[in-house]
């Protein structure tokens, strides 16, 4: 059975590179769901806007200012 995660709690999917990187935002639905939207996707459409987790490779990637990503 699956469960859904209730507004507060993280993500039961570890995003993977995109957890650390500067180029990606958490977004947060109405209905409490989280997904992670990559910046990048916005200037090249080579980047996914809302990429597969967990991404394990990416060149696109660059660490954001303590390790973790900008809110939204």
């Amino acid at each position: 059975m699956n469960q859904s995660p209730t507004a507060g709690q993280p993500s039961p999917i570890h995003p993977g590179l995109c957890a650390r990187c500067v180029h990606a935002r958490q977004v947060r639905s109405d209905r409490g769901s989280v997904f992670w939207r990559c910046a990048l996707a916005d200037r090249d459409p080579a980047f996914p806007r809302y990429p597969r987790l967990p991404v394990v490779d990416c060149r696109g990637f660059a660490p954001a200012p303590g390790g973790e990503p900008q809110p939204r």
